[in-house]
């Protein structure tokens, strides 16, 4: 069945890979001594940020391998959430693109938590602290799946949600103007003062919400001396 959110996916990953296409080419021609544009000043800065940031909060041997994800999910995200603001409809206003992306998080838990424990102890957690404590372990496992994709799906349809019947009750009052009720005067003054909020403060947040507790949620899982 087709869903308008495709289209969406398909052009926000066709304009993201072109453009990190161009920025890594311009990179590797960037003489060592040549002083960067501001684009390319603004790059290096967002890599360093998140260099920092991962290292952090899972510590040096998977902040390393893991800012490379968290870098690309956060603009990906980010993207998504903002594409309603030129038409496009939000992928992420879809339970299936923010379960999958939640996916790759969750995939990632398990992996660090096997690397961590090895298989065998990785299987004994689900037992622990006693042998009936098997099926609150197993949902304790399968919550971030949940938790990380509904956030994110719930709050930008919520956003989406509020915005159109704004515009209809906008559209609705603008009516009773004299002349001019057939265009949705209201709306042209007071929806770009919500949008602020909805489409670009909350597009934010939620990006860098999912990134925060992806790297938590990671970070529980790597040893211990390894997040100091």
């Amino acid at each position: 069945m087709y869903q308008a959110e495709q289209v969406s996916i398909l052009i926000i990953t066709i304009v993201l890979g072109i453009s990190f296409w161009l920025i890594n080419k311009k990179l590797k021609s960037l003489n060592g001594d040549e002083s960067p544009g501001r684009l390319t000043a603004a790059v290096i800065a967002y890599v360093q940020w998140i260099d920092s940031y991962t290292i952090d909060a899972m510590g040096k041997e998977y902040g390393r391998k893991y800012s490379a994800y968290i870098g690309s999910i956060f603009i990906y995200i980010l993207v998504a959430n903002l594409s309603g603001l030129v038409g496009l409809s939000a992928p992420t206003s879809n339970w299936s693109v923010t379960l999958v992306l939640s996916a790759i998080t969750w995939l990632s838990i398990q992996y660090v938590s096997i690397r961590t424990n090895t298989f065998k102890g990785y299987l004994q957690g689900f037992l622990e602290p006693f042998t009936f404590f098997v099926i609150p372990n197993v949902f304790g496992q399968i919550a971030p799946l949940i938790s990380l994709s509904l956030r994110l799906f719930g709050n930008i349809v919520a956003g989406s949600t509020i915005m159109s019947l704004l515009y209809t009750f906008l559209s609705w009052v603008s009516g009773f103007i004299p002349v001019i009720g057939k265009f949705n005067i209201l709306g042209v003054f007071v929806a770009p003062i919500l949008h602020l909020y909805f489409d670009l403060f909350s597009g934010f947040l939620q990006a860098f919400l999912f990134i925060s507790l992806s790297m938590i949620f990671i970070g529980v899982e790597t040893p211990q001396e390894n997040t100091q």
